[in-house]
Order: C-alpha cells, then sequence, then structure tokens
C-alpha cells in the first residue's frame, strides 16, 4: 500500500497551490483504485513532502484520514473501482467520499461517466486570499504508467459576484458541478458543492498569465444542455479548421473522417495508440499515424512500458483573414461514444498569436531526437487478443443498476447484511457479490442475499462483484450503517496497544513526522518490555510538556484529543492519562476566559 501511495503524490505538484491549504475539493474519474483513494487525502493535505518509510506508519494514515473528513468527494463511474491487491479496513473509512454515479442505458449499450476533472477551492491563511483551481487531466484517480495530460487554472474569488459576461462564461463549469449535484445525496457534499458553485460565479477569470493562451472556454458533454458532437466538435472545433493534430488513445472511422474532412489539402497527424491503428485510418492521415515507442526510458534511466491515455487536439483555425491555434484538451476520446454518448469534459484554450505553429507543436512530439516518444506506424499491427470482454461488462451493469440498498441489521455481537434487488432486472448470468474484505463469504447475487456474521469493523458499503472474467468493487447504499461504531472499530484493530496509543499522541503533537517516525518503533519496543510503568510515567510527562507548548501554536489540534480518547479501549490507554488531560482541558477553558 505504502508504494502505491507514494506513486500517486506526485499529483500534489499540480493538486497544491504555495501558500495554500485545500478548503474542499472535488474529483471526477472513470475508473478508481483503492490506494489511489486512499492517496487524496495525502495530495490534499499538509504532509506530502515524506519519505516512503515514512507513508508506511498507520498513525500517519489513520490521522491524515481524520483530518481530510469531509474536505473531498470523488465521483466515479459505477463498476468502474478496481479490486485492491491487498485490502485494508481503512478503506470503509472513506466510503462517505465516494459517490458512484450509474447512467441509464442508451440504445442496448451503457454509457459511462468519463470526465477527469478536479475543482478544488484554497485559501491562503495568511492573506485571506480565496480561489478555485481547475485541473483538467486525461489521468483517471489510478496508478498508471500511461502518457497523460494536464492543465490547471486558477481563479481569484471576489468577495462579490462577478460581471454577467463572466458568469456566462463559466456557466458551463456550474451546470457540470450542478448535475453533479444530483448524483449525490450526502448533504455534506451538497452543500459543500452549492457553496462551489457560488464560489466560481465570484471569479472575473480564470488566471492565463505567463502562458501562451489569451482565451478558455468549458466543454462539458453528456449533460442536459451540453451536445459534446454538436457545440464541442463540429461548431467549435472542426468549424474553419485547416491543419491538426489528434492525439487520442481510442479512435474511430467515424470521427476520424469529420477530421480529417476539413480542409482537405491541410496537414493532419494522429497519435493513437498500436490496437486502435487501421489500414483505414493510415490511409485517412496519409501515413502521418502515430504510436508510442514499445519501451520508454524514464527519468532514472529505467525503461518502462507505456501506453497513450492522453486526449489532446490540436488545431489550426482560419477566422476571418486571421489563422489562430487552438488547443482542446480533456477526457475526450476521437470516437462517437467520447463526443455523443458519454458524459465528459474538455477545456479549450485559445493560443495567444504567434505563440506556437503547426509545426512547431508537432515537432515538439515528433521529432529525431532519442527523446522522441513516438513512432512512425508503417503496417497495421497484430491484434494482441486483449480487446475488452464488452459481454462481461454489458452484465456487471445491469447487475449494479438492479442493486437497490443493503441493510444492517445487529446480529449478538455481529452483523447481518441483507442486499435488495430489483428481480425482473438482475441478468440471467451468474454475478457473485461479497462485501470487500470478507472474501469467504461471497455468495451468488439474488434478491435478498443475507451476508451473516460480519464483524463490527467489517462493515462497509464497498463490495466486491464478479462476473465471467470481470472482477470490480462497487458501492451500496446501505441502511442502519453504524458508522461512528464501525469508525471506532477500525480505529481499535489498529491502535490496539498502549504502545501504539502513546504512538499516536506523539504524532499528533509532533510537528516533525520524520523525526517522529525514526524515534516511534523504539519507542513501542521499549513499551512492550517489562519496566513500562516507570517509562510510561515518563512518557506522560513528555506528552504534558509537548501538550502545553502545542496549547499556544494550534489549540484546535490539542482539542482533537478528545477524539482519540473516546474513540479507543479503555484497556490502551496509560494510566492517569485521562485525568490529565481532562485537567488539560480545564486550564485551556480557564485561558481563554482571560
Amino acid at each position: 500500500m505504502a508504494e502505491a501511495l507514494w506513486n500517486d503524490i506526485v499529483y500534489t505538484d499540480v493538486l497544491q497551490s504555495d501558500g495554500f491549504v485545500v478548503d474542499y475539493a472535488v474529483c471526477t474519474t472513470y475508473s478508481l483504485d483503492m490506494p489511489s483513494l486512499l492517496s487524496v487525502p495525502f495530495m490534499l493535505g499538509t504532509m506530502t513532502d515524506l519519505t516512503e518509510a515514512t507513508m508506511r506508519s498507520p498513525h500517519l494514515i489513520l490521522e491524515t484520514i481524520n483530518q481530510s473528513a469531509g474536505k473531498f468527494a470523488v465521483f466515479c463511474n459505477a463498476g468502474c473501482i478496481a479490486i485492491p491487491q491487498a485490502n485494508s479496513k481503512v478503506y470503509s473509512l472513506l466510503e462517505q467520499s465516494v459517490v458512484q454515479v450509474t447512467l441509464q442505458a442508451k440504445g442496448g449499450g451503457f454509457i459511462n461517466f468519463h470526465p477527469k476533472v478536479w475543482i478544488i477551492k484554497e485559501t491562503n491563511p495568511n492573506t485571506g486570499t480565496q480561489q478555485i483551481k481547475l485541473i483538467v487531466l486525461s489521468r483517471n484517480l489510478t496508478s498508471s504508467n500511461d502518457l497523460d495530460v494536464v492543465c490547471e487554472l486558477s481563479g481569484k474569488i471576489s468577495t462579490k459576484q462577478a460581471t454577467p459576461k463572466a458568469q456566462s462564461k463559466h456557466k458551463p463549469l456550474v451546470d457540470f458541478l450542478t448535475w453533479l449535484i444530483g448524483k449525490t445525496d450526502n448533504c455534506t457534499i451538497r452543500k459543500n458543492m452549492c457553496s462551489l458553485c457560488i464560489d466560481i460565479n465570484c471569479i472575473e477569470q480564470f488566471d492565463l498569465t505567463d502562458s501562451p493562451f489569451e482565451d478558455y472556454e468549458f466543454f462539458p458533454m453528456g449533460i442536459p444542455g451540453y451536445d459534446g458532437h454538436a457545440e464541442c466538435l463540429e461548431q467549435s472545433m472542426l468549424k474553419h479548421a485547416t491543419e491538426m493534430l489528434v492525439i487520442s488513445p481510442f479512435v474511430d472511422t467515424h470521427i476520424l473522417n469529420q477530421m480529417v474532412s476539413c480542409s482537405h489539402g491541410a496537414r493532419k497527424t494522429l497519435i493513437t495508440r498500436h490496437a486502435s491503428v487501421t489500414q483505414e485510418i493510415i490511409n485517412l492521415f496519409n501515413n502521418e499515424v502515430y504510436t508510442p515507442k514499445e519501451v520508454l526510458t524514464d527519468k532514472v534511466e529505467k525503461d518502462v512500458a507505456v501506453d497513450l491515455h492522453e486526449k489532446v487536439y490540436f488545431i489550426r483555425r482560419h477566422e476571418g483573414h486571421l489563422y489562430y491555434n487552438h488547443m482542446y484538451l480533456g477526457s475526450t476520446n476521437a470516437t462517437k461514444n467520447g463526443f455523443g454518448r458519454n458524459v465528459e469534459f474538455l477545456l479549450h484554450l485559445k493560443f495567444a498569436p504567434y505563440k506556437t505553429s503547426y509545426e512547431k507543436y508537432r515537432s515538439e512530439l515528433i521529432n529525431d531526437s532519442k527523446e522522441c516518444m513516438f513512432e512512425q506506424v508503417i503496417s497495421v499491427p497484430k491484434e494482441d487478443g486483449g480487446k475488452k470482454n464488452v459481454t462481461d461488462e454489458l452484465i456487471l451493469r445491469r447487475a449494479i443498476a438492479a442493486i437497490q440498498k443493503a441493510q444492517i441489521r445487529s446480529n449478538n455481537g455481529s452483523y447481518t447484511i441483507t442486499i435488495q434487488c430489483l428481480p425482473n432486472k438482475l441478468p440471467s448470468e451468474s454475478v457473485f457479490l461479497y462485501p470487500l474484505g470478507c472474501n469467504g463469504k461471497e455468495q451468488e447475487l439474488t434478491d435478498d442475499l443475507i451476508f451473516e456474521d460480519i464483524p463490527l469493523d467489517s462493515l462497509t458499503e464497498f463490495y466486491s462483484i464478479r462476473t465471467g472474467d470481470l472482477h470490480r468493487v462497487i458501492k451500496i447504499k446501505t441502511e442502519e450503517m453504524p458508522t461512528d461504531e464501525r469508525d471506532k472499530a477500525i480505529f481499535r484493530s489498529f491502535i490496539n496497544t498502549k504502545g501504539k496509543f502513546i504512538n499516536y499522541l506523539a504524532f499528533m503533537l509532533t510537528e516533525d513526522v520524520e523525526q517522529y517516525i525514526l524515534e516511534s518503533q523504539q519507542l513501542e519496543k521499549e513499551l512492550a518490555e517489562d519496566k513500562t510503568a516507570a517509562l510510561e510515567q515518563q512518557i506522560s510527562t513528555s506528552l504534558y510538556e509537548d501538550m502545553v507548548k502545542m496549547a499556544y501554536k494550534d489549540p484546535d489540534r490539542i482539542a482533537s484529543i478528545r477524539q482519540i480518547v473516546e474513540k479507543a479501549d479503555e484497556s490502551v490507554i496509560p494510566d492517569h492519562f485521562v485525568e490529565m488531560y481532562s485537567t488539560f482541558e480545564n486550564v485551556l477553558k480557564r485561558i481563554k476566559r482571560l
């Protein structure tokens, strides 16, 4: 888990702004894996400049989750959460932050929720300045070596509403967020996202300073009022288009024909995946088709197998008597599903005059240097037989649509879960289900499916679902979930000795996380030895001193210790600590009155 978390911390280079702290963040993604989900609290928090060894600390993970509670929401496509290689109960602590988007089937097939966008509200604690950071990218919230693209824009939140012109310009972004709000019944998420919409209407413009661009435009697709094919592809991208460079991992000839038919004599280049290339496509682009090299060399001179995942459209348009260069980037593939079916999001950026050209942009990607990542396709590659099993995917989607809710009942110290479905909507093919982490409980999905003898700390809204060769995680809306008691039980499963309890408190009070990690293992070892009582007295005195120091620097951190005391089992709390802490709280109250 630690290695996966570490790999995803690269996101922090984009998600965090110097001098700002995150108030709230919304992420949209098609696919999701659990370690990447667990990395979100680290990305948005203040504990990112850590070594890989430090991130193995369970105290760090628990406290980071605790600090991020209610500060973010992740929207993902139903049935696209990957099964974790190693299960951990901490995943359940994040379930309230995950919204599974289930879209109705259309024309016998399924519609995907496919955008990859982050909307983040930040505050500078020193100046009080607030801003919205918008990040549009092609990467899902998963671990991946694939080639992706990312772009960030920041807009200052004013104390008053922006002009009608600015609000109109940003309306597609607000409408996209408003549509997302309708996909969750979580009151905290809805409230925070409504606040984001209000904040965006107080932004006069997103800053393009020090960029080659002079204007921007938002293109959500697949939501009411937004037709990606008509409004984005035909009216914006292809209107008066001449030269064009298309980067898309998945393509179809219908969309590519539309692109190539614009100004037949103009140069056009396609960069795509090997598996997407056909002879017809090679002919369409006059042999100007490129794919990633089979093996690339990374920054530490290590050969890495990668594939293409970015979606970028560089288009030169003839507007009046002048030519302007435009870039569209985001989640949309050059396919009919991308522009005309799925929920997607593209950011349109208009280059300032003389900032680039088709030749310059193309030469940055395709050139003779050994660092060039792409090679020309001369002939059609052989099929590798790795095509997606569409039949299993359809079965899985029908099963997800049929599942209505889960109900939990207490039963003599353990719990019983009942899964309710719409019987007439269940697929005829076999689908299997079990609560994530309870591998031995797998059963075939039916209406009123019952899971018995589930321990409190194993209760979850995440379930493994399996059919054919597909094995995924889904989230099921649950009634009577004893969330507080369950979260407390998970906490106790990790903090189960006096040494770990004291370590946790020490971690909460430290200002040097790295130093804390170095000392914590030795501390636990000493606490496990026979001379525990004397050492506990020494540690309690040291903790008291640290608490006094922290009270003046960060009183809220002292107040949060009460939550930890209430979560922990009495057997792991050192003698006299509660009495000492209560006395300390009373002193703090008196100081506040002065």
